[in-house]
C-alpha cells in the first residue's frame, strides 16, 4: 500500500509534468542535479518511477570546500546507481572571496548547465522543497524585496548564468514528506554536515527562524510556499504585460519617453528592469535606490541628463525618448540630472 507521503511526491510530478509538458515529455533528456540527500534522493528515485521512459542521468557537484568531499562524491554516485540511475560526478573550484554561499550556488549552476548543454538535455531538474522555497521567500525579505523576492524560487525558470532551463518539481512538497517517502521505499541517503553550521545564513533561518515562526503557525512552510507560488503567478501577468508595454515603446534604438511617462510607476520599474536585461544589465544584488533614482530621473529629467546605475549602464534623457547604453569605461561617472543621490 502506498503511504500518503508517496501519493504527495507522486501527485507533484503530476503537477510538474502538466504545467511543463515539453520538459517532461516521454523520453525527455533529464540531467538530476543529485546531492545523495534526502531530497534529491526522492526526487531520482521517483523520476525514475514514473513509468514515462525519461533518459536521466543524475549529476553530482563536488564543491571541494570540505577534505572528504571526494568521498562523499563517489557515495552519492553509488547512491544513484542503486537506484538504477548513472552518476556522473563534477568537481569545481569556488572563489571564495565575497559570499561563500553565493559563489558556491553559481558554479554549481554554471556545473549543471555545461553537463545539459553537453547532452543536450531538455533541462535541469533540482530537489528543492517547500522547505527550500520558505527560507529563499524569508530570506528575501530579510535583504528587503519586492514582488519578485516574494515570489521566491519558480517550478520552471531559465536560470541566469547556467543557460539552462532549471525546473523544480518538489516545490509544494514539505521536506517532512520527502524524507517519508525515502524511508517507505527504504531509499539510503546522506547526511550534509554543513547543514547544521550557523555559518550559513540559510541554516540560521531554518534552524532558528523558521521553528520560531512555527510557535505562531505551524503549517508556516506551507503557507510561505503557497504564497511564494501565487505572487509568482501574478509576476507572470506583470511580466508579459511589461515586455508588450516594452515593445510599444521601442522608438529607434531608444523607448518612447511621454508613453513610458504615461505608465503607472509599477508598470514602468518592471518596463524599465526589463529594458536593462536587454542591454544586459545584470540586476543581481543591485539595490532598489539605483533602480528609483533612474525612474525619477526618466520621470523629470530633461533632454541630455544622465543617469548611471551601478555595473556600468547609463540612462540619458532625449529629445523625444531614452536611451540606455553600456558605460562600463566610466569610472567616477558623473550624474547630470541634478537630483539624483547615487547608491552605488
Amino acid at each position: 500500500m502506498r503511504s500518503r507521503e508517496v501519493e504527495a511526491v507522486r501527485r507533484a510530478l503530476r503537477t510538474a509534468f502538466i504545467r511543463s509538458p515539453d520538459v517532461y515529455a516521454r523520453g525527455a533528456n533529464l540531467v538530476v542535479g543529485f546531492s545523495g540527500g534526502q531530497d534529491s534522493t526522492c526526487l531520482l528515485h521517483a523520476l525514475a518511477n514514473a513509468h514515462r521512459g525519461f533518459e536521466l542521468r543524475a549529476l553530482h557537484v563536488d564543491h571541494g570546500l570540505q577534505p572528504d568531499s571526494s568521498v562523499a562524491a563517489e557515495r552519492a554516485r553509488a547512491l544513484a546507481e542503486q537506484i538504477g540511475v548513472g552518476c556522473e560526478v563534477v568537481r569545481i573550484e569556488v572563489q571564495r572571496s565575497g559570499s561563500l554561499e553565493q559563489a558556491a550556488r553559481v558554479a554549481r549552476y554554471a556545473a549543471l548547465g555545461a553537463v545539459a548543454q553537453r547532452h543536450q538535455a531538455t533541462a535541469v531538474v533540482v530537489a528543492h522543497t517547500a522547505d527550500d522555497q520558505a527560507e529563499t521567500v524569508l530570506l528575501n525579505l530579510l535583504r528587503g524585496a519586492a514582488l519578485l523576492g516574494l515570489a521566491g524560487m519558480r517550478l520552471d525558470e531559465v536560470e541566469s548564468g547556467a543557460n539552462a532551463r532549471l525546473v523544480r518539481p518538489l516545490l509544494r512538497v514539505p521536506r517532512a514528506t520527502t524524507l517519508a517517502y525515502c524511508k517507505h521505499f527504504g531509499l539510503t541517503f546522506v547526511e550534509d554536515a554543513t547543514n547544521q553550521s550557523r555559518a550559513f545564513t540559510r541554516n540560521r533561518v531554518r534552524l532558528d527562524l523558521l521553528p520560531h515562526l512555527e510557535q505562531f503557525n505551524p503549517a508556516i512552510r506551507e503557507v510561505l510556499a503557497r504564497t511564494a507560488e501565487l505572487a509568482g503567478d501574478d509576476l507572470a501577468v506583470l511580466d508579459a504585460l511589461a515586455r508588450q508595454v516594452l515593445g510599444r515603446l521601442q522608438a529607434g534604438d531608444g523607448y518612447d519617453l511621454q508613453a513610458f511617462r504615461g505608465q503607472p510607476r509599477a508598470v514602468q520599474r518592471r518596463v524599465l528592469r526589463l529594458a536593462l536585461q536587454v542591454v544586459g544589465f545584470g540586476l543581481r544584488d543591485v539595490a532598489d535606490g539605483p533602480i528609483e533614482d533612474a525612474l525619477d530621473l526618466l520621470q523629470t529629467g530633461q533632454p541630455n541628463q544622465t543617469y548611471h546605475l551601478p555595473n556600468g549602464v547609463a540612462v540619458r534623457i532625449a529629445q523625444q525618448s531614452f536611451v540606455l547604453h553600456k558605460d562600463a569605461g566610466a569610472q567616477q561617472p558623473v550624474n547630470t540630472w541634478d537630483f539624483a543621490v547615487p547608491r552605488v
